[in-house]
């Protein structure tokens, strides 16, 4: 009896000396196996993307326009995150992560696409729906026409209202927020338009806007002040976004002046990636 017990010990202890050889202990978890990614996060990359156009339009048009990016680019950098297994939330989800309602890990970002211009439709948002991303379109309510102009590469146009109702319809995913009705342009002495607008001035502004449905709004060039803020929470707005300097969004940025992070024409792959490492 003696001698079967001795043998079992033995046995046991040789298969625990092969497990401890054939699987070594791990030192850092996290890193080997990517669980960091899986931390709950404190801050949100609104990445803010402007114009996009077909590449050779971008290389021979606007080789170094900061504000007009590469439709290649933009799937290179879309088509990273769906394979890095980021997810995407809209405007509603971050607000709700905002007021502490809900958490998200590290591997979250917001997608928008400033200005309205009519490539949303045509080049981003097919890219958007085939990886089942969300994103935003933040429009200039006075660029909106009835029907969309048909794509012409040559062609600088904006979305119209035929198409904003088809997304919302097909895909609601696919987000048309405010980017004001009318103040997206400079005056005469090359300020902002918010800069130089009256309390009844930008109130009219977003009022015109109220068909929409609109919940957030991003001011054109980033710009605000006291005044549209006290205008957009009396209208029950949810947040706004502001632009620059680029930044993280988190639980205590300016509920009306949320930042985002450009990704500006020149941007690559690895922009992106330094802007996810953090």
């Amino acid at each position: 009896m003696n001698k079967k017990i001795c043998n079992g010990v033995i046995i046991i202890f040789a298969f625990l000396l092969m497990f401890l050889v054939t699987f070594p202990k791990q030192e850092n978890t996290s890193i080997a196996t990517g669980e960091d990614d899986l931390q709950i996060t404190d801050r949100i990359p609104i990445l803010t993307f402007h114009r996009i156009v077909p590449n050779d339009v971008k290389l021979e048009k606007y080789p170094d326009n900061q504000w007009v990016g590469s439709v290649d680019v933009f799937a290179e950098m879309m088509k990273y995150l769906y394979d890095n297994g980021y997810q995407t939330i809209s405007n509603e989800e971050f607000y709700e992560w905002y007021t502490g309602k809900r958490q998200f890990t590290k591997k979250t970002v917001m997608i928008t696409i400033d200005d309205g211009f009519y490539e949303d439709y045509y080049l981003v948002y097919p890219i958007i729906k085939k990886y089942g991303f969300k994103a935003t379109s933040f429009v200039v309510g006075s660029r909106i026409r009835e029907v969309t102009h048909p794509y012409d590469k040559n062609v600088t146009a904006y979305l119209g209202r035929d198409v904003i109702e088809k997304v919302r319809k097909e895909y609601p995913k696919y987000e048309f927020q405010s980017h004001s009705y009318d103040m997206h342009y400079y005056t005469k002495n090359k300020k902002h338009r918010i800069k130089s607008m009256s309390h009844n001035d930008l109130k009219n502004d977003v009022v015109r806007n109220r068909e929409f449905g609109y919940t957030t709004m991003a001011y054109p060039f980033g710009d605000y002040n006291k005044m549209i803020e006290e205008i957009l929470k009396e209208e029950g707005y949810l947040v706004a976004y502001r632009f620059t300097p680029s930044d993280y969004a988190t639980r205590s940025s300016d509920q009306y002046a949320i930042p985002r992070i450009k990704i500006n024409g020149r941007a690559t792959l690895n922009t992106l990636k330094k802007w996810l490492n953090y």
